[in-house]
């Protein structure tokens, strides 16, 4: 692990095995730390923040520190790749996101350092004094929150960190990473190139481990100012709850159950590939995936036969190291196993399953899946309500515009959505109604836009100068002239 500026073992000496979701193969051993290891960081990251130099950083010194980080992943792009792929079971079709969107951010951030209002002067007031009125000066100032424990996921581990590294070095904070026991090495591999970057000791810090002991600690700290969580919405209500007792600034990308809205005008022949995307984008391993389809009631039927089709064509399962594979495996056994249950409780509760549901029988080891589509889905019922984060899409027919846009709106999540049709300004109409984070109409998606949830999809936002917001602190300064 990298504490206060040194490669350290856990001090229990023990590891565990990251295994290959694809192959079972062990891909690596990390360290398997415990509270003390965590308690050992946060005081790195604290005495860093509160006494090292990192404090009199300048916009341009924090700029410097992100594009290093940026050349150093593009130099490593083939290295990153290979852990991505064996670790993370991430197929070459998501790595647009997983590889070169990260780097395109951290430039990103590098340019906000430079662009961001640090102090911004308000208006002149007049001030009654003993000497008569003067004029009254004020300032807005941004300061870093502090210490800013961070709690990536492990689906997308290079996009979903660095939205959280970039705009904590931009506006000059430490921080503790405590990664997904998953999918720990992009961030220790973020570790190895911020070595390089010659960075004050305890500003960046990683501690890995298997133990739910490690996040409460760095959540329950009172000498940790922030947390940034992404992950489920039960892990986010336990962070909220705990976290609440030292008032702690809180940001929390959580899950989704977002809704695709077939309008009566689209092309079902475009529209298959966007409304078939569950079943193969990253085995369906991503919050803001799109597995409620909804469509008229009269294409209802038709959009089923095009789906099977195109997943019986198009998708190819296999080992995410093959560049030609769709759909790798989902991340571990437990996963595997929990995606099952759903699929049964889709057929207890009367879907139609169209196509998958069990396992591919050519595939003897890794933790795979077949795409598996439903049919005939009701919103009640618990595949159309909870996230599956597996290669499972559910077919909901509606009978009018407002009913589907109340479909749309029936449910607990609100982070991502779509809507496919012929015609944009009625979609962007039809998207200001939908209560969820993200809508893209006909596949169009900004990743560098602010990213995050209505209702229990979370707080706060990601994602250029939205992000830079998350990690400061507004004071006001006032003097007389």
């Amino acid at each position: 692990m990298y504490v206060d500026g040194r490669w350290v073992e856990a001090q229990s000496g023990k590891t565990y095995a990251l295994p290959n979701p694809a192959t079972e193969a062990i891909v690596a051993e990390a360290p398997d730390a415990s509270r003390e290891d965590m308690r050992a960081a946060i005081a790195a990251a604290r005495k860093a923040f509160d006494e090292g130099p990192w404090r009199k950083s300048t916009p341009g010194d924090r700029r410097q520190v992100l594009l290093k980080i940026a050349d150093e992943l593009e130099r490593r792009k083939e290295e990153v790749r290979s852990l991505l792929v064996a670790a993370a079971g991430a197929e070459y079709v998501t790595h647009l996101i997983q590889i070169d969107r990260p780097i395109e951010l951290l430039r990103l951030y590098a340019d906000l350092a430079l662009r961001f209002e640090f102090e911004t002067m308000l208006p002149v007031v007049p001030v009654p004094t003993a000497m008569g009125i003067v004029a009254g000066n004020s300032m807005a100032v941004h300061q870093p929150v502090g210490v800013c424990g961070l709690i990536p996921t492990w689906n997308f581990p290079l996009f979903v960190s660095v939205q959280k590294l970039g705009p904590a070095i931009a506006t000059g904070n430490t921080m503790v990473f405590k990664p997904s026991p998953y999918m720990p090495l992009i961030d220790l591999l973020l570790a190895e190139i911020l070595e390089g970057c010659d960075l004050p000791r305890g500003v960046y810090n990683v501690v890995t481990g298997q133990s739910a002991e490690l996040g409460a600690e760095l959540v329950e700290s009172p000498m940790v100012d922030k947390i940034s969580f992404t992950g489920s919405v039960a892990t986010g209500k336990r962070i909220m709850e705990a976290a609440s007792r030292t008032l702690k600034r809180i940001h929390l990308e959580l899950g989704g159950k977002s809704a695709t809205l077939i309008l009566d005008d689209a092309n079902l022949d475009e529209a298959v590939g966007a409304s078939s995307s569950p079943a193969f984008f990253h085995a369906g391993q991503g919050c803001a995936i799109c597995t409620r389809i909804l469509v008229p009631e009269n294409k209802h039927d038709d959009l089923l036969e095009r789906m099977a089709a195109f997943i019986q064509m198009a998708v190819k399962i296999g080992d995410p190291a093959d560049p030609s594979v769709m759909l790798g495996p989902v991340i571990r056994e437990e996963r595997r196993l929990k995606i099952e249950e759903y699929v049964e409780s889709g057929r207890r509760e009367g879907a139609q399953l169209i196509i998958g549901g069990g396992r591919p029988k050519d595939l003897g080891k890794g933790y795979f899946l077949e795409p598996t589509v439903f049919g005939q889905v009701r919103n009640d019922m618990t595949i159309a309500r909870e996230e599956i984060f597996g290669p499972v899409a559910s077919v909901l027919p509606y009978r009018s515009e407002d009913e589907a846009i109340r479909i749309a709106n029936e449910s607990s999540y609100g982070l991502g959505g779509a809507i496919l049709t012929k015609d944009t300004l009625r979609a962007i109409e039809i998207a200001k109604q939908i209560r969820t984070g993200t809508v893209g109409i006909n596949g169009a998606f900004n990743l560098f836009g602010p990213f995050g949830g209505f209702k229990q999809s979370g707080i706060g936002r990601e994602g250029g100068m939205w992000g830079m917001h998350e990690y400061t602190e507004v004071q006001t300064v006032a003097w007389t002239s």
